[in-house]
């Protein structure tokens, strides 16, 4: 089950999440997501603010028809829409919030990343995602970074390409 995050508007709870999707829609329409966090979030002005929110809202089941059909200017609420309900004291904590989406959104940084491995990109990521694990295309650009590098995950560990993550219990039992 994907996860989504919250954000807060005008003193209203709205559910967002930066699937690939959602990415495609702000590089479409906006610019690359890398570009955006070139810029320290405290720093994005409020186009940036409300093209990010517009993206996180690809996944509402409400927007599913836009997003299939590659229409971004059909996603509900539209710029508009957004821009007139930001209020200017929102701006602070909305900019932590979709920071914290964003993060939500990206692999856990499990450490040890080995600096010789050869780059990969999207394509990569594509082909052993959908060719290699089995993910279906509409489960691949429904999915978040982070919900892909977990299927992998699971998918080299079943395989035993992996090693198992070891159980942890909660409490030591006393012998």
């Amino acid at each position: 089950m994907h996860s989504f995050s919250i954000i807060h508007i005008a003193g209203e709870e709205y559910r967002i999440r930066f699937s690939l999707n959602a990415l495609l829609c702000l590089e479409m329409t906006f610019k690359p997501l890398d570009e955006i966090l070139a810029v320290d979030c405290d720093k994005w002005d409020i186009e940036t603010v409300v093209q990010m929110v517009r993206a996180g809202l690809c996944d509402l089941p409400e927007n599913r028809k836009a997003v299939c059909l590659r229409e971004w200017d059909m996603i509900q609420p539209d710029l508009q829409e957004i821009g007139g309900i930001i209020r200017m004291q929102d701006l602070p904590l909305l900019r932590l919030e979709l920071m914290a989406a964003i993060l939500a959104a990206l692999p856990e940084d499990e450490g040890g990343g080995d600096p010789d491995a050869p780059a990969t990109d999207e394509g990569h990521l594509h082909a052993l995602a959908v060719r290699v694990v089995g993910m279906s295309e509409e489960e691949f650009w429904d999915s978040s970074y982070r919900d892909i590098h977990r299927e992998i995950d699971r998918y080299f560990e079943v395989k035993g390409m992996k090693e198992m993550p070891s159980p942890v219990r909660m409490f030591d039992k006393a012998d």
